[in-house]
């Protein structure tokens, strides 16, 4: 008994020894489970001295009779549940090795470990004709009816199905793979610069490339900040908050932002830090009032770190909008550039609106995500929400602030990459001790208070805090 007889979803697929069997949501598996709870890589079935012996390795975990599983030695057949008691279930069963009758069905001997596919249920008995398992369907038997008999490597039907198990397109196309994210995020990724080309090329407005571009970049900012800062599990709460801070970020920048920074001059530091305040409020604003409104009309307090999150939303959104007047100059600049045949200037044109496009909106991110976080401590703990509140705010604007100064007064680029530096350091310091840093301000009688992680956890001596 050293085959390995594996069942699921109508389906009957048998395999030697020789390497694991491995089952899991991955098209790449031996046993493809499209289930979503289910993980990619989620079980594997080994030969060794004992038998069959299956590992769990999916997060969520594998289930025989309702309990977890972390190993076990198949000696009979068994049925396990994936990822919970509820889930997909699959038959494992040891069974004696395939012998040369069995391999026939894939027209020819096979390596050690290789599956053969089989129907199983009511269209085996019936001798029904079933749907081919992923990655295509099996040859015919040499000389079936209608299929290549022996001698006739150049049939039509041959090549056909060796197009079929090639370039399996129908199961390409039913496979659950193409549910994951990253592959769905690859499609517009590489079409959408062509789609621009295509849509906007005649186009007369020069702030189109930065909008189109912006728009483009500010997605894949996004979600490097989410896996920076692992906010937690979003939930129609957090998207109606984003959505709400994003409207509020455009709209304000144009009835209130754009009118206070026109009156003021970077070139004075007193006025660099008129704008560095009037910008980090634009974006600090919204997130208040956000984390007061579900604060008092939902009692719901959102994590530190969501709050930081929405805040790098936040600091896009006015990158973006921000980018797309920037990127008008450096064209500008290219066309002048063109007009006179100056390489620097073409060059420099070029870097300008590169620069807006790709780093302008995770400039004004950082800076918003610094603040944010402070916002959201101050609305766990409202002993010092004042004051904490100000802090964040004046830590962004005083870096904003020293950012245009130094870009509107000192011609060397190094002392600006050294700020982008530090600004940089700090907010990556942040995301690293975000639960660390609430957790000492829990336990510090200065600022003690309600807080969304006292709702979680009890520690000894919290108990008694005011």
């Amino acid at each position: 008994m050293d085959g390995l007889r594996i069942t699921f979803d109508g389906r009957r697929y048998s395999f030697e020894t020789g390497r694991p069997v491995r089952i899991g949501r991955s098209s790449e598996s031996d046993v493809v489970v499209g289930d979503p709870a289910v993980s990619r890589q989620h079980a594997q079935l080994v030969w060794g001295s004992q038998g069959w012996v299956l590992e769990s390795l999916g997060r969520s975990g594998t289930f025989l009779h309702g309990q977890p599983v972390a190993r076990l030695v198949v000696a009979e057949a068994v049925e396990l549940a994936l990822a919970s008691p509820q889930g997909p279930v699959v038959r494992v069963e040891p069974v004696a090795a395939p012998g040369p009758a069995a391999t026939s069905v894939l027209d020819g001997a096979q390596p050690p470990g290789a599956a053969l596919w089989e129907p199983a249920g009511p269209a085996a008995s019936a001798g029904i004709a079933p749907d081919p398992p992923p990655g295509g369907a099996p040859p015919a038997a040499a000389g079936s009816a209608g299929g290549p008999g022996p001698g006739m490597p150049g049939s039509r039907d041959e090549l056909v199905t060796a197009f079929q198990i090639l370039v399996p397109v129908k199961s390409w196309l039913t496979d659950p793979g193409w549910r994951q994210g990253l592959r769905l995020l690859v499609i517009p990724y590489a079409l959408l610069p062509l789609v621009f080309l295509a849509l906007f090329s005649s186009s007369g407005n020069l702030s189109t490339p930065g909008w189109a571009y912006s728009l483009y970049i500010a997605p894949l900012w996004a979600i490097a900040f989410w896996l920076l800062i692992r906010p937690g599990p979003v939930t129609k709460v957090e998207l109606l908050t984003g959505a709400a801070i994003v409207a509020w970020v455009l709209i304000w920048m144009t009835i209130v932002t754009a009118p206070v920074d026109g009156h003021l001059n970077p070139k004075s530091f007193g006025d660099a830090l008129g704008i560095g305040f009037n910008e980090e409020i634009t974006k600090a604003l919204p997130i208040l009032i956000a984390a007061l409104l579900l604060l008092r009309l939902r009692q719901v307090k959102l994590d530190v770190r969501m709050w930081m999150f929405l805040g790098t939303i936040a600091g896009l959104t006015f990158g973006v909008r921000e980018a797309s007047l920037y990127t008008t100059q450096a064209i500008e600049h290219i066309a002048v550039a063109a007009s006179v045949h100056s390489a620097n200037l073409a060059v420099l044109g070029a870097l300008s609106f590169a620069f807006r496009v790709f780093v302008d909106g995770f400039q004004h991110a950082i800076w918003a995500g610094v603040a944010a976080f402070f916002i959201g401590m101050a609305v766990n703990y409202p002993r010092r929400r004042v004051q904490l509140i100000l802090f964040g705010i004046t830590i962004a604007a005083v870096l904003h602030a020293l950012n245009d100064w130094i870009v509107s007064n000192v011609t060397s680029l190094w002392p600006w990459i050294v700020l982008q530096a530090l600004s940089l350091l700090l907010f990556l310091g942040y995301t690293i001790s975000a639960a660390s840093i609430e957790r000492n301000v829990r336990r510090t009688p200065l600022f003690r208070g309600d807080s969304i992680l006292m709702e979680r956890f009890t520690e000894p001596g919290d108990a008694g805090g005011s």
